[in-house]
């Protein structure tokens, strides 16, 4: 991502809640043909990841003009045992295949890695290949899979985890310009 127009916020900034809803619901539900209630869900699990303390919950977001680009959130209130987790991944129409979603998994692999994490995890569901390309680019291997029914829809569900193993270096570093 070279474009010196994109910038970077590290931080909840005021409209990324509502473009983060917005773009899962229009990805996923609009675009993918999922149930609506997905939307709902991301909505109202983004909203209780929003109150979460930023020692414990990261998010990225990418902006061209003043308009969304995508955005990935750390949350690590589990790290110690699960591993931190990745989620609310989501870049909009323009952003994607334009390297806006590698910078921001390059940022939020950086943090966790600063942080010790020793495992971050995901999930997705099987289909979504440009996406497990991704993960499969920063070293993440798929995990599990099953059915599950919490994406408002009968889903085949990937977990999908990177290991950092003890006195390892880190596994990525971050620039400070996207």
């Amino acid at each position: 991502m070279n474009d010196a127009a994109v910038m970077v916020h590290t931080g909840w900034v005021p409209g990324l809640l509502g473009e983060l809803v917005r773009w899962h619901g229009r990805y996923y539900v609009g675009a993918l043909g999922w149930p609506p209630v997905f939307e709902r869900i991301v909505a109202r699990e983004a909203a209780e990841f929003a109150a979460v303390p930023d020692d414990e919950a990261l998010i990225w977001s990418a902006w061209r003009d003043g308009h969304f680009l995508g955005c990935l959130a750390l949350d690590s209130r589990e790290a110690a045992t699960k591993g931190a987790r990745l989620r609310f991944f989501i870049a909009s129409d323009d952003a994607r295949g334009h390297g806006v979603g590698t910078h921001l998994m390059r940022l939020a692999l950086a943090a966790a890695d600063a942080r010790g994490d020793a495992r971050v995890w995901l999930t997705t569901v099987r289909g979504l290949a440009a996406a497990a390309h991704l993960y499969s680019k920063f070293g993440f291997v798929l995990a599990d899979e099953h059915d599950d029914d919490s994406w408002g829809a009968s889903m085949r569900e990937q977990r999908f985890v990177r290991e950092r193993h003890a006195g390892s270096s880190a596994a990525v570093t971050a620039s400070t310009t996207p």
